[in-house]
């Protein structure tokens, strides 16, 4: 069965990105979306002080628990309804921090995609998902697909692939994308940021990496553009085509993006100013 898992915190992050999944996965044809909560609670939550705090303190916490299960409950319905009946929507709990959380639900249901949301203001401290969203993208066996909390749904004309050359067999990768039908008519901007502005007068192996990247993406429509910047994020986030995307496909490999993306202080660019939806692939 076709899974999207979609975690979620109840805030409104977290609120845009179920509504995405509703579309994503008409688009896609998923089968079933799993909205996981996350009940686990820090270790300051479970300090004791005395005893006389001791049931108070409990009381709290299973009263917090049954209410989120209640706002769960009535968000798997609504968002059932709006999916209709050709896909099953579901909720899953758990005790565990949530990156176990997921991978204890990877394990048992086995979901082709995780869809986050992401707080790009950084104003809304309550968005826990949103603030694991780079330890999840690193430690996930599946692809993860990270949207802005502001970014509404549209269908995906045109993506962008960020690619390095060192890395250009990542991008059998995105073949399996072409498995289902729906991404045939998608058209690819694949990006290398060149600083040494290789591209006007390449050499061989320059040439070579060029034929193959052509190779692995012929069953899709696609062309390639560079820029000419030092810094490759700055080099793909100020790209004087992504406004025309719809989204922005992150490859794995230890010189893509993707590695980019699970260092600190560059995911945090991205994170924080990343306007399109960002889907990594695994």
């Amino acid at each position: 069965m076709k899974t999207l898992l979609v975690p979620v915190d109840f805030t409104s992050t977290s609120d845009n990105a179920v509504n995405f999944s509703v579309e994503w996965a008409k688009k896609y044809l998923y089968e079933r979306i799993i909205l996981l909560r996350s009940f686990y609670s820090s270790m300051y939550e479970n300090m004791i002080m005395s005893a006389d705090f001791s049931s108070v303190n409990e009381e709290y916490l299973n009263k917090k628990r049954e209410d989120e299960k209640k706002i769960l409950n009535d968000l798997c319905k609504d968002l059932a309804e709006k999916t209709g009946e050709g896909i099953r929507v579901q909720t899953a709990v758990s005790e565990l921090p949530l990156v176990r959380s997921i991978i204890q639900v990877i394990k048992s249901e086995n979901p082709e995609m995780i869809l986050l949301g992401s707080d790009t203001t950084h104003a809304n401290n309550e968005a826990f998902v949103a603030g694991n969203a780079i330890a999840i993208a690193r430690i996930s066996p599946v692809r993860v697909l990270i949207v802005p909390e502001s970014y509404q749904y549209q269908p995906v004309e045109k993506a962008l692939v960020p690619v390095d050359y060192k890395t250009v067999s990542s991008l059998n990768k995105i073949n399996r994308l072409g498995t289902s039908p729906r991404w045939h008519d998608v058209e690819l901007l694949v990006l290398n940021v060149d600083a040494m502005q290789r591209h006007l007068n390449p050499d061989e192996k320059f040439k070579e990496a060029e034929n193959n990247l052509h190779d692995y993406l012929k069953n899709f429509k696609h062309e390639i553009y560079y820029e000419a910047e030092k810094n490759v994020i700055d080099g793909i986030l100020n790209f004087k085509k992504i406004k025309e995307a719809q989204l922005m496909i992150a490859l794995p490999g230890v010189h893509s993006f993707l590695y980019s993306l699970t260092h600190k202080s560059v995911s945090e660019a991205l994170y924080r100013k990343c306007q399109l939806p960002v889907m990594i692939l695994k």
